[in-house]
């Protein structure tokens, strides 16, 4: 069985840190700090198959970044400093994570989308519920209705808007 240190000597790698100037999609424009050489197609995940299944961190364009260099000049960031954005896929899952928030979709499902359905779906109960008049007894307190379902509607909507995207 061959050793690690063989195998790494098959494929020489060279570790370096780097400035990240531009990002396109998969790769991104970044400058050495050691000779200030321009790399305009490094890969901006370590694994570069492309696969529906990955996990990629995004770096924030101006952050630091520990790049691996191998011999024929290609590039791969293998960790950051900053993070930009993550985004994780799977054949039935995907989770996106930035600066405006989450965004969560399962089989076609997105999770705000489902709640903002169940909120809605609550006011309009509770429209209905404050029509209902009692002829004989205490009626609902139309107010006390309102009330809950603007906090509801309105504040928790707008709270969960924030936070998924």
């Amino acid at each position: 069985m061959e050793s690690l240190k063989q195998l790494l000597n098959r494929f020489p790698i060279e570790v370096a840190n780097a400035k990240v100037i531009s990002i396109r999609e998969q790769t991104c424009h970044i400058v050495l700090e050691t000779s200030q050489k321009d790399i305009w197609n490094c890969s901006i995940n370590s694994i570069v198959k492309n696969t529906q299944n990955r996990l990629v961190v995004y770096p924030k364009v101006g952050s630091i970044v520990v790049v691996g260099l191998t011999g024929d000049g290609s590039a791969s960031i293998l960790a950051v400093s900053e993070v930009e954005k993550i985004e994780f896929r799977n054949e039935e899952s995907a989770f996106t994570f930035d600066r405006t928030g989450f965004q969560f979709n399962r089989d076609g499902e997105n999770l705000k989308d489902v709640l903002n359905g169940l909120q809605d779906g609550f006011g309009k109960l509770c429209d209905e519920l404050a029509k209902v008049v009692v002829s004989i007894g205490v009626t609902p307190d139309v107010p006390a209705i309102m009330q809950i379902k603007n906090d509801i509607v309105g504040t928790n909507k707008q709270a969960l808007n924030k936070i998924l995207t």
